[in-house]
């Protein structure tokens, strides 16, 4: 980003800011302005006016049935935009008010369908009679206590826990009953349907009224919101804009990407303006803006959820990314359910143009897709199937790929017991192998298990490859290991990006350190005696870049003192962080298990004679479809606290920086 201050005479503002305003380049620095919020208020009303009416006419449109709001547009339609918003809004307020009175319908006919199709009228032609009638709702026990002595008693509806009756007495005969007593209905219920019925109709009629409007104004209302918001954008670059000179001149100030910056120093020579170009120093905070390649750009969004980069500092969002996907598709965990991620996206983005701003949230989607599938694959769960205990079982044709890899003789004769057993489990087959090979087993473990025949012969040539659940635990940890030294990796880059080499050594120790524990308890890199002492070096220089080497510039106390404090927070961090990623197969097991329960209760559910088979189908998709949403939300969820949390601070993130916006018209407004 470069500052640029432009001086342009009082005259030539207006047409500059315009042609500024068309280039969409500048950021322009705001100032502080009490009067500004007043000035605007209207402006933004009536920006908020139109896409509130402009959501009501494209949620009607979408409501009716194609073809319903359908019409054509006349040229040179002349209705004003107030005129417009206005019928909007009646029919808005009119929609409001029938969809209030239907629901006013519906709960007077759910109160009187116990008591059937009667009028008020039809009761008061009993009191001609010398009798009056009352209407009770009773619980069935209170109803069975009431006497019939003095009045008569007509049961007109009945549930297992209530009763609705009639009760008819001698016009003056005081009733004293236990029963909660409803007053007559004004309208019959045959009234009440049919006022229903209209209402529904009249609601109808104003649906397609308001679809015909999107249909007729819809590009007009459009092109009224983005002259509104021209015209506020204009306005608010006239409140950051200083005068000098008796007013003479106007002086505007912002920021441009260094790309953009020959376009802008041409129009300004153009217009006559003066420019001064300066670079951003320490203390200043130029807007921020992503460049990511393709790939990295589609997790833009995740990292706009959190933060966005100071101007001086990395942006994380191409080191997370890869990072991101790898968490997303571990805990998901099924490769069945990446499938579905794939081919439900394709299917979407089918129903969408090129520019839809939804795309690169699919696109996004299907690659989480991928990794999902990688992972389910490596942990072996398909739909919840345990693709891992799928059946293992020695033929010929697993003899036959023994001694194609050059398998000794007498190993497969002690095989040979084995052959044609069926062993259900990975364990049991190979307990059956260890206990066959003795003392050999080790050597040829993993021939062996590539040889055996599956119950799913597709996935025999690379079941060898899927891994027991505690490897996949230990894999978590790996991977958490691996994300966290290299978030130290990335802080040293980013401390040399921002102040210098020499203020990154202390975290180019702990790198050293832990890169060196690790080749260390992981390796017997340091079996010899020569490099024992070449170990040792490297926990000297390491414990120099720690305690002395870590702030340049102060005093020697203050570097131990600094070195001491960092060592404990970075070792009981680092602990912590690691133990964080252990949610990572936690989400991923707990996945697969689910899927496996929905896949048993819908296999029982085929025992059940005729429509087992209905059932099962009923509850295996329900089942899944209910489990990919909760696996989807924890995927997401989970893998966005491991990187804004453990990810970040290791990275040393600050953050705080403000998004670049650039000042945009698209046609002259008024100032």
């Amino acid at each position: 980003m470069k500052k640029q201050a432009f001086m342009v005479f009082h005259r030539d503002y207006h047409d500059f800011l315009i042609q500024l305003g068309q280039l969409g380049v500048l950021h322009v620095i705001e100032r502080e302005s009490p009067e500004r919020e007043a000035s605007l208020a209207g402006i933004n009303v009536r920006i908020g006016r139109i896409n509130e009416c402009y959501s009501i006419i494209a949620g009607a449109r979408a409501q009716v049935e194609p073809g319903q709001a359908e019409t054509k547009r006349q040229d040179g339609d002349n209705t004003g935009i107030d005129h417009i918003l206005d019928e909007i809004e009646r029919y808005r307020d009119r929609r409001e008010s029938i969809a209030a009175s239907i629901e006013e319908r519906k709960v007077l006919i759910e109160k009187q369908e116990p008591w059937g199709d009667y009028n008020e009228q039809d009761l008061h032609q009993l009191e001609k009679s010398d009798y009056q009638a009352f209407l009770y709702r009773s619980s069935l026990h209170n109803f069975q206590t009431i006497r019939e002595e003095d009045f008569f008693i007509f049961k007109i509806h009945r549930t297992a826990a209530s009763v609705w009756f009639m009760l008819v007495a001698p016009a003056g005969c005081q009733v004293d009953i236990d029963a909660e007593r409803e007053m007559p209905a004004r309208y019959s219920l045959t009234e009440l349907r049919e006022q229903q019925h209209s209402q529904e109709q009249e609601l109808q009629m104003i649906m397609k009224s308001l679809a015909l409007m999107d249909t007729a104004h819809r590009e007009k209302l459009v092109k009224e919101k983005r002259r509104l918001e021209s015209d506020l954008a204009l306005r608010e670059v006239y409140f950051d804009t200083l005068s000098a000179s008796d007013d003479s001149l106007r002086i505007l100030e912002g920021w441009v990407p260094a790309e953009h910056l020959e376009k802008v120093k041409t129009l300004a020579e153009k217009v006559g303006a003066v420019t001064i170009e300066t670079t951003p120093d320490e203390e200043e905070m130029p807007p921020v803006q992503l460049r990511n390649s393709p790939f990295t750009r589609l997790f833009e969004p995740i990292t706009t959820l959190f933060d966005l980069p100071k101007y001086s500092e990395l942006d994380l969002t191409p080191y997370f990314a890869p990072f991101f996907m790898i968490f997303f598709g571990f805990c998901l965990g099924d490769a069945g359910y990446g499938v579905v991620f794939i081919l439900l996206g394709a299917l979407v983005k089918l129903r969408l143009n090129k520019d839809h701003r939804l795309r690169p949230v699919l696109t996004l989607g299907q690659y989480f897709g991928v990794a999902t599938i990688v992972f389910g694959l490596l942990s072996g769960t398909f739909f919840g199937m345990n693709l891992v205990d799928s059946g293992y079982t020695l033929t010929a044709d697993s003899f036959g790929h023994l001694e194609e890899k050059d398998v000794p003789t007498a190993v497969t004769a002690q095989l040979q017991p084995l052959e044609g057993s069926y062993f259900r489990t990975r364990k049991d087959f190979m307990v059956a192998v260890d206990e066959a090979l003795g003392i050999t087993a080790a050597d040829y473990r993993k021939v062996v298990l590539r040889s055996a025949e599956a119950g799913f012969p597709v996935i025999r040539k690379f079941r060898h490859l899927m891994q027991e659940p505690l490897t996949m635990f230990y894999l978590s940890l790996l991977i958490g290991a691996i994300q966290i030294i290299f978030g130290i990796f990335v802080r040293i880059l980013n401390i040399v990006h921002r102040k210098g080499f020499r203020y990154a050594l202390s975290p180019v120790g702990w790198l050293l350190l832990i890169t060196t524990m690790v080749l260390y308890f992981g390796t017997e890199l340091f079996t010899s005696h020569v490099l024992m002492w070449v170990f040792y070096g490297l926990l000297v220089i390491s414990g120099l870049f720690i305690f002395l080497l870590n702030k340049p510039g102060t005093g020697i106390f203050t570097r131990i003192g600094s070195g001491v404090w960092d060592s404990y927070s970075t070792i009981t961090g680092v602990f912590g962080d690691l133990l964080s990623y252990i949610r990572l197969f936690a989400l991923g097991i707990s996945s697969a298990i689910l899927g496996f329960v929905f896949n048993d209760i819908s296999l029982q559910l085929l025992n059940i004679r005729w429509i087992g088979w209905l059932f099962f189908l009923v509850v295996l998709l329900a089942g899944h479809s209910m489990n990919i949403l909760l696996a989807t939300l924890g995927a997401f969820v989970h893998p966005m606290r491991l990187t804004f949390v453990e990810f970040y601070k290791n990275a040393g993130f600050e953050g705080g920086g403000k998004e670049y916006r650039p000042f945009r018209v698209e046609e002259e407004s008024g100032g």
